[in-house]
Formats: structure tokens, sequence, C-alpha cells
């Protein structure tokens, strides 16, 4: 194990510990410990050990559902993260479950328009994909889509997130003129987006979608310029990388 990670492991561990302690003697401290494990969980996925991230993840939700009032937004999150860990550790059928499960709980407690039942809708639909249930993917992209369309406006990154995972999954189908407009709609809102707003990663990410849609289409010329954009684009990343995030982050398609 690379030793930097194996220190933070070893800083996390402490610090679940403490906050184990404080929650068990004062019960309202419980959120303070989910996020203290939160962050063993991710190191412990970094190190690669699934199941020990899964037993944290699952000592989570069971701190939190032992509560007399359990939060719905902190259950919401716990089984939105599962499912992130069973995607990543190719368990689809669990990723879905979970996911679905977390999108239940957002509905039944009102808040299934914000941002966070937004971004498990499309993370759900991806697992549909991976599952080849495609028509159950776009009806949950779709409904992101929409959702994030409201909440933000046509020119958001998350927009054209979803645009580029529709295009993703027309691809997939044989779609190519719908792949292509999703594609071309994920560009647009992305050059015309703030520097501070790119992400620089996803936009390589965009050209080569696109560049791949270009191609099925024999249009060669604008295929090759699309991928040396992008590798253009990850010269400049530098080490990049997304800020580490406590809850599952909206997920971008890159499988075409």
């Amino acid at each position: 194990m690379d030793s930097t990670l194996e220190k933070q492991i070893a800083s996390a561990s402490r610090s679940v510990e403490e906050a184990r302690r404080m929650a068990y003697n004062d019960p309202a401290r419980v959120g303070e410990l989910v996020e203290q494990i939160s962050v063993l969980a991710d190191l412990r996925q970094k190190e690669g050990d699934f199941r020990k991230a899964e037993s944290l993840y699952r000592e989570s939700l069971f701190r939190v559902k032992d509560l007399r009032k359990p939060d719905p937004e902190l259950l919401a999150g716990i089984h939105s993260l599962l499912a992130y860990l069973y995607d990543r550790w190719g368990k689809m059928d669990l990723a879905a479950d979970f996911y679905e499960k977390a999108l239940k709980i957002s509905e039944q407690h009102g808040f299934q328009d914000a941002d966070r039942a937004a971004t498990i809708k499309n993370n759900l639909a991806m697992i549909f994909k991976a599952l080849r249930q495609n028509a159950k993917a776009e009806k949950y992209y779709d409904e992101s889509l929409e959702t994030f369309k409201r909440l933000y406006g046509e020119q958001h990154n998350k927009v054209a997130s979803l645009y580029n995972n529709l295009g993703v999954l027309h691809y997939a189908n044989l779609d190519v003129d719908k792949a292509q407009e999703m594609h071309e709609r994920a560009l647009a809102i992305r050059q015309a987006l703030s520097p501070a707003e790119i992400d620089p990663g996803d936009l390589s990410q965009t050209y080569i979608n696109l560049g791949a849609v270009y191609k099925a289409t024999g249009d060669f010329q604008r295929a090759e310029e699309c991928v040396d954009r992008a590798k253009r684009l990850r010269t400049t990343l530098n080490g990049y990388t997304p800020l580490p995030r406590r809850s599952a982050s909206l997920l971008l398609d890159r499988s075409a």
C-alpha cells in the first residue's frame, strides 16, 4: 500500500473511533460519525478494499436507522454512497437496488426535485444502461435532465452532462443522429461556460464522445478534430483531479 494512503487510513480510523465514542454519548452527533465513516470508506475504496468500505457504509446505515427520528436526507445519501460503491465493485444489481431505495426515500420525504435526487436518477440510468435496460435508462436520464434544467436553466455543466449521457445511450442504441444532437448540445453548453465553471476532464470527454459519433457517420475530418482537441485539453490537466465528494457525484458516461 502507498505510504501516504496508509497514513491517511490510520488517521481516518482514529477519527472514526473518536466519533463513535462521541455519538455513543450523544446520539445527536451521529451525523458527524457518518461523515467520518464516509471519509474512511472512501479511502478504503482507494485501497481497493471494497468489503471494508461496504462494512463502514452499512454501519452508517445502521446508526442512522437506529435514531428515534432518522434524517431522511442522510439516509438517502448513505444509500446512494452504497450504490456508488457497488457500481465501482461491479455489483450492478445491488447498485440499482440501492439507488432506487435512495430515490424512494427522496420522493417519500418531498425532496424528489432536489439536485441530489436528480443526481441519483442520472446514476441509476447509467446502471440500467450497463444492465442493458435502455428504456429504463432513458426514462431516468430524461427525468434528471428536466430537473436540472428547472433548477439551473439550460446553460449549466450538469445539463451538459445529461446531454452527454443521453448521447452515449442513443449511440449504444445505434441512433447516431440523436447521439450527435445530444453531444453537440453538450459541447455548445460547455464551450459557453466561464473558465471557472469548466471541468477540463468533462470537456475532453465530450470531444471524445462527439468524435466517436462523427466517425460513425463517416465524417472523419470532424472526428479527428475532436480527438485532437481532447488530446490538447488532456495535456493541460497536469495532474488535475476533481475535488473529493462525500456523496455520490454526478456520473459522466464515457463509453461512446
